[in-house]
């Protein structure tokens, strides 16, 4: 973990069909430490009274030249952090901690076919899971599901990566895909597929929920990568407890999605 100050060189602002609006940020650094897929950093811009506090993203891309690093963001702009995001222009200063968290574990994935499953802004959180099991030539499947096809964040760059027939694709509205929740395609797949694949998924609560009760259901491992409102990132404030499955009397613990996730796996979690 290292406290950064990037500069801004892209920050698009897109909207969506349905409404809401997503900015894809690009920031220049002079170093960063590996990032893992499925770590995230605490932003916000420099000098910036209000809001008091970062806002936790995702990594969605790294970039490694000799004089610095590109580190790129996906965000959905929903309250005063991500509008404040939102009107960061070239040349702006960002402050950025990171990298933070628990990534995904890799380890587990060979010899497996792996499925992605990713509900709208969770999808940039899967980019670099995706390009590392390409690289280690591990079979990738990713289900993207949005509101509508504007919400399907990163189709574009998930297509190229895994190809267009290894990226399926679900909207509430019909305008993309199977129409209706991504977890149904994902269903009919488990259903028909061959020995016992991996899942890794991020996205809404709801839709994290449902993958953990069709993983649990199919007796299929998952690794599921959780939202949570965060105020420091890394374990001191204590606002994004979590309750995991534990030997006591009450059956339970809690733990940080910070610092004991943001991954964990669906059956240790005491939904």
């Amino acid at each position: 973990m290292i406290d950064l100050v990037g500069t801004v060189e892209l920050n698009e602002i897109t909207a969506a069909e349905s409404g809401r609006r997503y900015g894809h940020l690009r920031l220049r650094v002079d170093h960063l430490p590996e990032v893992q897929p499925g770590q995230f950093a605490m932003l916000k811009a420099c000098g910036a009274i209000e809001p008091l506090l970062r806002r936790a993203m995702a990594y969605y891309k790294v970039a490694a030249t000799t004089d610095a690093t590109r580190i790129e963001f996906i965000y959905q702009i929903i309250g005063r952090g991500t509008e404040a995001l939102a009107r960061l222009t070239p040349r702006d200063k960002v402050e950025c901690l990171g990298p933070l968290g628990v990534a995904f574990d890799l380890g587990v994935a060979a010899n497996r076919e792996v499925v992605l499953v990713a509900g709208g802004a969770g999808s940039p959180a899967l980019y670099l899971l995706a390009a590392a099991l390409v690289e280690r030539e591990i079979p990738t499947r990713l289900f993207l599901g949005g509101a509508s096809r504007g919400d399907l964040c990163g189709l574009s760059d998930f297509r190229d990566l895994l190809g267009s027939n290894r990226v399926v694709t679900a909207t509430m509205d019909g305008s993309e895909g199977w129409p209706g929740f991504v977890t149904a395609p994902l269903e009919d797949h488990l259903a028909t597929t061959s020995g016992t694949p991996l899942i890794y998924a991020c996205g809404p609560d709801p839709m994290l929920h449902r993958v953990a009760r069709i993983a649990a259901e199919r007796k299929v491992p998952a690794q599921l990568s959780l939202e949570a409102p965060m105020a420091c990132g890394f374990g001191i404030c204590v606002g994004c407890a979590v309750p995991v499955r534990a030997d006591c009397q009450e059956g339970f613990v809690y733990q940080k999605v910070c610092t004991d996730g943001p991954v964990f796996w669906s059956h240790d979690l005491a939904w």
